[in-house]
């Protein structure tokens, strides 16, 4: 696998391409500044701990996240469907992309080599793309939700391979990159795509198959599509 040459690329897109880890901390902070009984009660540093228990494996769903905050603290007013729309608005406030991706990204299309990003999410997604200028340069940006259905079904990946529309492409020629073992890495490997996992940090879990490269940056990869 060292030397395997693909012929089309497939990246998630947050934390893969644009930085959700620093925008999470980001959108918690105002949650944070407006709530009294949160500051009043619970130091930042407590309670961000606290937010990313709301966050495993860098995937949130804010309704039940709010949810939890309200069981927390009981004090704190609103509603969960505002909560997805104060999440998610801050989230395309504060996105930023992540240092050097852009670089690669343009690498990327100076080598016409087909790619995309598939993406779970819904409108919002393709707001946090445009805010990024990620929208300009990425061929596609393919958001679940809007599709019909999330990763790891095996449909949205397929539905990329079908806008890349290369002639005898198989799904194991393209490398699918991402952040999260149970929707990048488990959706990817069961449609035959081959995988490489963004490490931030972490260790790779013994309940997911394991990816083909394990990687810190995307640019790492510049080796494998020349």
């Amino acid at each position: 696998m060292t030397n395997h040459i693909f012929r089309a690329a497939l990246f998630d897109m947050d934390d893969t391409l644009i930085d959700r880890r620093a925008a999470y901390d980001d959108v918690y902070r105002v949650l944070y500044d407006q709530h009294e009984v949160i500051h009043s009660s619970t130091s930042w540093e407590d309670a961000l701990g606290f937010f990313w228990s709301l966050s495993p494996d860098n995937a949130t769903e804010p309704r039940e996240a709010f949810l939890a905050i309200q069981k927390k603290w009981p004090g704190v007013t609103g509603d969960p469907d505002s909560h997805y729309n104060f999440y998610f608005s801050n989230m395309v406030k504060f996105m930023k992309v992540i240092p050097r991706a852009v670089d690669f990204v343009d690498w990327m299309n100076s080598t016409s080599i087909p790619w995309g990003v598939v993406t779970n999410g819904d409108q919002f997604q393709h707001q946090k793309a445009e805010a990024t200028g990620l929208d300009k340069k990425a061929p596609f940006v393919l958001a679940s939700k809007l599709f019909g259905v999330n990763k790891p079904a095996p449909e949205v990946f397929m539905e990329a391979v079908r806008i890349i529309d290369i002639d005898g492409l198989e799904t194991g020629d393209i490398l699918f990159v991402g952040d999260n073992p149970y929707t990048d890495i488990i959706g990817a490997h069961g449609v035959g795509m081959k995988t490489a996992w963004i490490r931030m940090g972490r260790e790779y879990p013994s309940d997911a198959p394991a990816p083909d490269f394990i990687i810190d940056h995307v640019e790492e990869l510049k080796r494998h599509f020349v």
